[in-house]
């Protein structure tokens, strides 16, 4: 029996010195299967959206090759036309291509959202186009924080590991007015939105926060495109479409909007935040007081 029990407990003893270890390896392994998994999905996103487009009914009726973005402008209004007219026989299809599409932008942060916005202000006309974009710029954004979240932590911190160390703790000093800092990020016409949506779930950024935060501040600019591709038919060239949407006079505009949360985080917020101590701290000075009269 004595012979049992040691050899029971030698066991016991292996087992829970390679406990670790196998954890460790199985975490690795996992590490090294998620690393796949976001090129898996980006490459299965991509084969979709391309059956999507080319399988459009209807489209090569008159000989028209497939979807193409038109190097003159001429070309660009009359396929905006072409878009527009096609939408009145087929509103379904058209419409999910262009959710599929911008959504596929915002997910894998690829650039093009001005032409994307501007041919929904020509498609789907001024209002309607502007709650399409504000509802695909959220979703897609928060689609691009979770895939992050999920499968992007090794590409992330190879490639920003010290810079997030940084951020991380000036998210966590500024949590008291995150919302205006996030705000006045958005609104500013050069910032990188698109690295925002990949770094913010490792800086300690609320998911309703972030979306909210996308919603507000990108909607300046997603209402200022969408308007350009209403009155695309008023516009001649690419330096009347661009000089609408990045003239010096536009520019100010946004600068001007992205300010405003930016000086209520400043100014205002610490104010209300110093009055909130300085009554906590009159309540702790008057405490002992009344627990000695009671």
């Amino acid at each position: 029996m004595p012979s049992l029990r040691c050899l029971v407990r030698s066991i016991t003893v292996t087992c829970r010195r390679r406990r670790p270890h196998e954890l460790l390896a199985r975490k690795r392994d996992y590490g090294m299967t998620r690393l796949f998994i976001l090129p898996a999905i980006f490459a299965l996103s991509s084969l979709s959206l391309w059956y999507m487009i080319c399988a459009a009914p209807g489209w090569n009726a008159d000989g028209t090759a497939t979807f193409e973005m038109p190097k003159q402008f001429d070309n660009f209004t009359i396929l905006a036309t072409k878009f527009k007219e096609y939408k009145e026989e087929h509103f379904a299809y058209i419409s999910s291509v262009f959710v599929c599409t911008y959504l596929y932008k915002q997910t894998f942060a690829i650039p093009g959202s001005f032409f994307l916005n501007v041919i929904a202000g020509a498609v789907f006309d001024m209002w309607s186009g502007f709650f399409l974009v504000c509802c695909l710029t959220t979703a897609g954004s928060t689609l691009c924080y979770l895939f992050s979240e999920l499968f992007g932590r090794e590409y992330v911190l190879y490639y920003f590991g010290q810079k997030l160390t940084y951020l991380q703790q000036k998210v966590d000093d500024n949590s008291n007015r995150l919302l205006p800092f996030l705000l006045f990020a958005r609104m500013f016409p050069i910032s990188p939105s698109w690295l925002l949506n990949i770094v913010a779930p490792f800086l300690n950024i609320p998911l309703p926060i972030f979306a909210f935060s996308a919603l507000i501040g990108l909607a300046p600019y997603n209402f200022i495109c969408v308007q350009a591709g209403y009155i695309l038919s008023d516009l001649r060239s690419w330096d009347d479409l661009f000089s609408q949407v990045f003239s010096t006079s536009t520019m100010l505009k946004l600068c001007s909007f992205a300010l405003l949360p930016l000086a209520y985080a400043i100014f205002v917020r610490p104010r209300t935040k110093n009055v909130v101590t300085d009554v906590e701290s009159n309540n702790n000075i008057y405490s002992p007081v009344k627990t000695q009269i009671v």
